[in-house]
């Protein structure tokens, strides 16, 4: 049953839709500044981690889990938030173990830093079992484009030398080789592919035909942001690995999204942002350095230890004091993700993203970017509406329906939704029939 609607927006800032002076009334009552004050512990994190694994080990029936799995999350029952792409929720022990951690670090900031400062090891191994990669293989960045940046900055390239790129790349991982290009004479090609993709060859190939003598990197994404094309990032490694070229992986979109494994991709370097589907706060980002390929980079950042070579990936990363409540939030991240089942997660996210497609496919004055293969496509989906402005359908899918996606453009005029482990069938089936709804009577 289709869960009535608010006439008037939800407010911003609030939990679960309620009101501002609700939930400010609740802060004067004492049970929010309980929470605000540090009442939402380590304990209470553990217990909520737990249950899940509990759940998903007893093999509780499909549709009961993942509402469990939802019931981790703040987010109101009359959202459907579909926009992961661009910032995901925190589960509640990922909100806990943030407010705790400043909490912890207001109270005691000596002892408590101290032991924040050493999760920085913690985290670093936790996350490379999470990609099954080293930990001298992982160096912790804030988000994906300082990854990007890291590698850009650091490799020693001439004038002439060739990165090729796809023309779907985001600025975060577009942008830093064109400063190589403005600097140092660095050229940097973006190349088309049709979209959708019916092939991994069709991109495979492109690729092929631009190497040339001087091509030293392919830098892609593994999710373009635009449209939610997958591209074949294994295949693209395969093909740079033995002519000496290095590939450099725009990887915001997939962590938490899929079953990452660096060993399998291949790639040399690897950027992510844990805070969009793995559920880690703002703020949070790794940047995976196959251990062979290190030396070919010089740190971009330096302190203590950034010669230290055998420190590995960790000398990339010395950015002195860090926030220590959002390592400790982002290990607790890892953990829920975990708890939960990195490959039970990629599947619910690919059903939930069919649905979508197979349904909107239906519609006529509906264009459909996202491919009809398997290995093309993935939790994002990008789409236009014949006749009508992306950023008015947002904005009426908002209104009407409650639905929050977000537009790119890229010449395509895109509605991107983004299906996570969170969302529910009935929310796919409301954004659907939002779009029936924009069709037939427009968007005023």
């Amino acid at each position: 049953m289709p869960i009535p609607l608010r006439e008037t927006a939800l407010e911003p800032g609030t939990a679960a839709g309620v009101s501002r002076r609700q939930f400010l009334g609740t802060l004067a009552a004492g049970s929010a500044a309980a929470l605000l004050a540090g009442g939402a512990s380590r304990a209470e994190a553990r217990a909520s981690i737990a249950s899940i694994e509990e759940a998903r080990t007893e093999a509780a029936p499909e549709e009961e889990f993942w509402a469990q799995v939802r019931g981790e999350f703040l987010i109101s029952e009359e959202l459907a938030y579909m926009n992961s792409g661009t910032l995901g929720p925190m589960p509640k022990p990922v909100f806990y173990a943030v407010v705790d951690g400043y909490r912890a670090l207001a109270a005691d900031p000596g002892r408590e830093n101290a032991r924040q400062v050493t999760a920085q090891d913690d985290l670093r191994e936790k996350l490379a079992a999470f990609v099954n990669a080293a930990p001298g293989e992982v160096a912790l960045t804030r988000n994906t484009t300082e990854g990007m940046s890291f590698i850009a900055n650091g490799l020693d390239l001439k004038a002439g030398d060739q990165v090729l790129c796809s023309f779907h790349e985001h600025p975060g991982g577009l942008e830093p080789w064109k400063i190589k290009a403005k600097r140092h004479g660095v050229v940097v090609r973006e190349l088309p592919f049709p979209v959708p993709a019916s092939d991994p060859a069709e991109i495979l190939n492109r690729f092929e035909d631009a190497i040339n003598p001087r091509t030293r990197v392919i830098s892609v994404s593994h999710v373009t942001f635009p449209t939610g094309c997958m591209l074949p990032v294994r295949e693209l490694a395969a093909l740079a690995r033995p002519r000496g070229i290095l590939t450099l992986v725009d990887g915001a979109h997939a962590i938490g999204m899929m079953d990452l494994d660096m060993q399998a991709l291949g790639a040399d370097f690897y950027a992510s942002s844990p805070y969009k589907w793995a559920g880690a706060p703002v703020g949070t980002g790794f940047l995976y350095m196959r251990r062979e390929s290190q030396d070919r980079v010089w740190p971009t950042v330096a302190s203590t230890g950034w010669d230290e070579e055998e420190t590995g990936a960790m000398r990339y990363d010395r950015l002195s004091q860090r926030a220590g409540p959002l390592l400790l939030a982002t290990i607790a991240a890892l953990e829920f993700q975990n708890a939960i089942g990195r490959g039970r997660i990629e599947q619910r996210v690919r059903a939930l993203a069919t649905r979508l497609r197979e349904r909107l496919r239906e519609i006529p004055g509906v264009t459909l970017y996202a491919s009809d293969r398997p290995e093309l496509c993935c939790g994002l989906t990008g789409f236009t509406l014949e006749g009508h402005d992306r950023i008015e359908v947002v904005d009426t899918l908002w209104r009407r329906n409650r639905v929050w996606v977000r537009e790119t453009d890229y010449g395509l005029n895109t509605v991107r939704a983004s299906t996570h482990h969170y969302n529910t069938e009935e929310q796919v089936d409301r954004l659907v029939e939002g779009i029936h709804q924009i069709l037939k009577e427009g968007t005023t």
